[in-house]
């Protein structure tokens, strides 16, 4: 009996261009090198505050693999690794606190990593891809993301793909913005821009009963 492949892959089609990303779970002994090399860059440290000796920064990738209400992965795009993504329990969350909460929420954490890719073009096409891959992983309607609000990147390409502002919050590490992105929005905006997804492969390892 053939094994399921232990990643999720998706191929985005726009017109002639074609984009293949995949996701895998983060495993803390190989990835801690990678995931080291992130925080530490400018564009990251200020809002993960990560930038730790790699003495202490080991512990917190093996406690971050093992927590019970949260999920790590590492993201690929075209074959490179490109950021890492957090999916969290809203319902086990303090977030759940400052908006209207609705059972199966998903909340996100997400970077990326390579600088060269913080561009609006390679920017849109890998969150993109991280929220289409949450919607499929964990068959959610909503997902929950609370940036900081300095954060001039990530904020305006969550609006660009359907995301709606919730407001602004006080959390007790930032002031964040709420944006909220149902799915049916998200899958209108692809419709709208003549985007195709395929979902090649979808992981079964334990995880989706997160939500």
């Amino acid at each position: 009996m053939q094994e399921t492949p232990n990643y999720t892959e998706l191929m985005i089609t726009a017109g002639e261009n074609v984009e293949s990303f995949s996701f895998r779970p983060l495993d803390a002994g190989r990835d801690v090198e990678l995931l080291y090399k992130w925080m530490h860059q400018k564009h990251i440290a200020p809002f993960w505050k990560l930038n730790l000796p790699l003495s202490e920064f080991k512990p917190w990738v093996h406690k971050s693999v093992e927590a019970e209400h949260k999920d790590c992965y590492i993201g690929f795009y075209n074959g490179e690794p490109v950021c890492y993504l957090i999916a969290y329990s809203v319902e086990e969350d303090p977030i759940k606190d400052y908006y209207d909460y609705k059972k199966g929420d998903v909340g996100m954490h997400l970077l990326i990593g390579p600088h060269s890719c913080l561009n609006k073009e390679d920017g849109l096409s890998i969150v993109r891809a991280m929220i289409l891959f949450l919607f499929d992983r964990y068959d959610a309607e909503r997902i929950i993301g609370e940036p900081d609000r300095r954060n001039r990147i990530v904020i305006p390409i969550l609006k660009e793909l359907g995301g709606e502002v919730l407001g602004r919050i006080q959390l007790p590490n930032k002031e964040a913005v709420l944006i909220s992105g149902e799915k049916a929005p998200v899958i209108e905006k692809l419709r709208e821009n003549n985007i195709e997804v395929d979902i090649r492969n979808s992981m079964t390892v334990p995880g989706n009963e997160l939500v």
